[in-house]
């Protein structure tokens, strides 16, 4: 067995969020941390494509690959509970 650790990890996510403008609203909340990460390890590049948020990242290794997932990963989730709160919708 390779006890090698990965390098150069990369994933993209494409996450649904059921509208177009609920996928700009929540890129514009983001695109602030893709600019101010705390760590070198991992680059994020979000985009939308009609109602979904895609999320593109780089990252030198497999743990940071998972830090930047879970991150993004719960703040689409905060960001898209306050949209449903303020708006009543379910998004």
């Amino acid at each position: 067995m390779n006890d090698l650790p990965i390098e150069d990890a990369e994933a993209t996510l494409t996450l649904d969020l059921g509208s177009p403008e609920s996928a700009r609203l929540i890129l514009s909340a983001l695109n602030p941390e893709t600019s101010s990460s705390p760590a070198e390890r991992a680059k994020v590049r979000l985009a939308v494509e009609d109602s979904n948020l895609v999320i593109f990242i780089s990252a030198s290794d497999i743990t940071a690959l998972r830090a930047a997932m879970n991150s993004y990963l719960a703040w689409v989730s905060g960001c898209s509970r306050v949209l449903d709160d303020v708006t009543g919708q379910k998004s």
